[in-house]
């Protein structure tokens, strides 16, 4: 008779290293404040050692992609978010350059790092298409009324 070695308790399951799940949404606007092209991104972000970068030009596209996680891919969209709220946001911040971006949702530990390192290399910032804008990955500029040249004065 075989000796049973874990003393009548269930055998313990093979762990196998689950991928973190993050609450992040899928698609994304990078935002910035002056002219950038998808070509100074690649410039930027092609030295990147953990992730490999590959540029569409004549699509627009970029798609950075982390090996075994996922992708950001960036698309040059005009400078409009396709509505009144959106566009009077990208008013409010000062914004030049709009890409549309998608990613892959696990892979946002991995990518989140390169994504600040664009806003820290080339301004701007990443924020989520959502009601709020939110989340908001790098530093979004924040205007007082006053400063803002089309605020209105109140009496």
């Amino acid at each position: 008779m075989k000796k049973n070695k874990n003393n009548g308790k269930k055998p313990a399951a093979r762990s196998k290293a689950a991928k973190p799940v993050y609450n992040v949404p899928a698609d994304w606007w990078y935002l910035i404040p002056e002219e950038v092209s998808l070509r100074r991104i690649y410039d930027v972000i092609r030295e990147e050692e953990q992730v490999k970068a590959e540029l569409w030009e004549e699509a627009g596209v970029l798609e950075i992609e982390a090996p075994g996680a996922g992708s950001l891919d960036l698309e040059a969209v005009p400078c409009s978010l396709g509505d009144e709220e959106g566009d009077a946001f990208l008013e409010k911040h000062q914004i030049r350059t709009v890409f549309a971006a998608s990613l892959f949702q696990e892979a946002y530990g991995v990518l989140k790092p390169v994504m600040e390192k664009l806003t820290e290399s080339l301004g701007g910032f990443f924020c989520g298409d959502t009601e709020d804008f939110t989340p908001v990955v790098g530093k979004m500029l924040q205007f007082t009324p006053n400063l803002h040249p089309h605020a209105h004065s109140s009496r």
